[in-house]
Order: C-alpha cells, then structure tokens, then sequence
C-alpha cells in the first residue's frame, strides 16, 4: 500500500515537473518573442526615422534643385531678351541712319556740287565728316551689341556661342556694306550713272537676308536651351 502511494506521488511529481519544465520553457519563449518584437519595433523605429531624415534631406535638395533652375532660366532670359532688344535698336538705328539723315547729307553733297565751281572736293570734305559721323552712330549701337554678346557667352552653350559669332560677323559685314554704299553715291562715277549702285545694293540686300536667317536660329536656339532648364 505504501508502495502505491509513492508510485502516485512520484508519479504526480513527475506530471508536475514536467509541466513546470514546459512552463517554463513557454515562457522563455514568449519572452523571447517578446524582446524580438521589441527590437523589432526599435529597429522599425531607426528605419523610419532615417527614411524621415533623408527624405526630408530629398526635398531640401530638390526644392534647392528648382530655385537654381529657376535663377538660371531668369538669367538667360533676361540675358536672350535683352539681346534681341539690342539688336532691334541697331536695326532700327540702322533704317534711321538711311531714311532720316544719309539722303539730306547726300542731297546737300550734290547741291554744293552743281552750285559751286570747286563744290565737289569743298562739299566732299563736308559729306565725309557727316558719314564718318553717321557710321559712328552705327559703331556705338553695334559696339553696345558686341559687349551683350559677350555677356551671354558667359552662360551659353557652343552651340549658341557658334550662332553669336556668325551672326555678329554678319553685322560688322552689313555695317561695312552700308559705309561703302554710302560712300560710292558721293563718287562722279554715281553721278553719271546711278545704275553702277545696284551691286552695292544687292550686296546689302543679301547680308541683310543672312543677317535675318542667323538671328532666326539663334532666337529659336535660345528658345530651346531656356525650355531644357
């Protein structure tokens, strides 16, 4: 009888320590998980504060990204737009210097001329200090173009660096053309036969023509450099 109570108390004994034994194994199971779960919402935690920081970094830059681009189109534009405004004026300057004062300098020329026995070498040296003064005019306004030029040169591409010098060769040859036309009409040679004029007026014709193709590239090449930034 003695026998049987300690067979079932050991046997219960037995139930009992095992169940402590998987007790406590579950245990230091669900601690387990738990301190995993701990440092899994640390390391969560770590990783959406380093993706807060650098998206936070991503905006700054790309906000920084735009104002550059931003400043850099306005400069170019102003830049562009002012070119072509300078180049407006010289072509208004131009038309100016022939309309409104080369033909009364020119009239004036051959009036001394048919009046005075020794009109043509008094009135020549009259008609060349008033072309030498109206070429300057052209010089001052082509010298102001020139400095603008070399402005944008400062922010532009080869490409357009390219369009500049062939457009500001065209120019230097339509003033050259513009300053011997002028100078021929006050020749006898002209005076006798007005026709000898057509070469000189073609020649202007023609690099006036160039001088238009040249500044219709170069707008529309600007155009697309401010659209790329």
């Amino acid at each position: 009888m003695l026998e049987l109570i300690f067979t079932v108390v050991g046997f219960i004994l037995g139930c009992f320590t095992m169940y402590l034994t998987t007790y406590v194994k579950e245990k230091g199971k669900n601690k387990a998980l738990l301190e995993d779960v701990s440092r899994l919402e640390d390391e969560k935690q770590v990783i959406s504060a380093k993706y807060a920081y650098e998206m936070e970094e991503l905006k700054k830059a790309h906000s920084l990204d735009i104002e550059k681009r931003k400043y850099r189109y306005e400069d170019k534009r102003a830049q562009f737009t002012k070119y072509f405004s300078l180049l407006d004026e010289f072509h208004n300057k131009s038309n100016t210097v022939f309309a409104d004062k080369f033909f009364p300098v020119m009239q004036k020329f051959w009036e001394d001329v048919i009046q005075s026995e020794n009109g043509y070498e008094t009135g020549l040296i009259s008609f060349n200090r008033e072309i030498q003064a109206l070429m300057s005019e052209l010089y001052e306004e082509q010298m102001k173009l020139t400095q603008e030029t070399n402005s944008i040169r400062l922010v532009s591409t080869p490409e357009v660096d390219a369009l500049l010098d062939e457009l500001e060769r065209l120019v230097v040859q339509s003033t050259e053309a513009a300053s011997e036309m002028m100078k021929f009409m006050a020749t006898p040679e002209f005076a006798s036969n007005q026709s000898l004029l057509s070469p000189y007026q073609e020649k202007a014709t023609l690099i006036g023509n160039e001088v238009k193709k040249q500044r219709d590239s170069l707008r529309a090449r600007m155009k697309t450099e401010l659209d790329a930034i």
